[in-house]
């Protein structure tokens, strides 16, 4: 892919490393603290559970994050043999009793259509949003919940 150049030496490129990477990101996190006065920073812990079988196999994890007291789902899965026996119930009750304890006052996250938010809306999340512009009717739901 070719560069382009926009204003003299100034260049809009593909081509990074993980340093570029880091500093784009570690600068709009300290932007945004900045202006958040802070409050971006609170309770500051993640939450990262995993559902491992009797073999100590990960065969499940939920990845939180928490921000502005709020409990961010960033990633949820469970291999597909463990589907449907309780265990997202059980993990996702967890992660939203630890981040209420830490002081999170909510919870939100984003699902498609052929992921899971039926299981989200059974447990009191409520939709919030929907992008429905991908290809082959697949929609983006966005949910809440009061913790």
């Amino acid at each position: 892919m070719e560069e382009r150049i926009i204003d003299g030496d100034m260049r809009i490129t593909y081509d990074y490393n993980e340093t570029d990477y880091d500093s784009v990101s570690d600068n709009l996190y300290e932007y945004n603290v900045r202006a958040t006065k802070g409050l971006l920073k609170k309770p500051e812990k993640d939450i990262h559970l995993f559902l491992k079988d009797e073999s100590d196999h990960v065969v499940g994890g939920i990845f939180c994050e928490t921000f502005s007291y709020c409990l961010y789902i960033d990633v949820f899965w469970i291999a597909d043999d463990y589907r449907n026996k309780g265990y997202g119930k059980v993990m996702l009750t967890e992660a939203e009793r630890i981040g209420k304890e830490m002081g999170c006052t909510f919870s939100h996250t984003s699902t498609f259509t052929y992921q899971s938010p039926d299981f989200y809306k059974r447990m009191g999340y409520e939709v919030f949003g929907i992008l429905d512009d991908y290809p082959e009717g697949i929609k983006q739901f966005f949910l809440k919940k009061k913790l």
